[in-house]
């Protein structure tokens, strides 16, 4: 064993007095792999398959634009028969008055008398 210790020590000894190596870096060039037909295949797919949900999105959102203007001038337009029908309903209301019917009686020379008024509503 002592011999073996020996040879050991000799090996440890001389190795310090060898002048050391410089390490070079060997860059590595790597060749691009190669693609399959089944990888370029389902690549296209995915990008017709992108594109066209690009598409669509544009045109839904286009189209949903267009839906909203239209609703909007509904609105604009019910508002205004709304505003209209009021103002009738007012016009109506002041002729109708109880006064108003009077008045006009009068310049047609009638009278209202409980006799001649008849219930409408049955």
């Amino acid at each position: 064993m002592a011999q073996n210790a020996y040879q050991y020590e000799n090996a440890a000894r001389a190795l310090p007095g060898q002048p050391a190596k410089k390490k070079v870096k060997v860059k590595k060039r790597y060749q691009p792999a190669v693609w399959t037909k089944q990888e370029r295949s389902l690549v296209i797919v995915m990008a017709v398959t992108v594109l066209f949900m690009m598409l669509a999105t544009v045109m839904t959102t286009v189209s949903m634009q267009r839906v909203d203007a239209k609703n909007q001038a509904v609105s604009e337009k019910i508002d205004k028969v709304k505003e209209e029908n009021d103002s009738y309903r007012g016009d109506i209301q002041t002729k109708t008055n109880k006064d108003n019917l009077e008045k006009v009686a009068k310049s047609a020379n009638m009278e209202q008398s409980v006799n001649n008024v008849r219930n409408v509503n049955q």
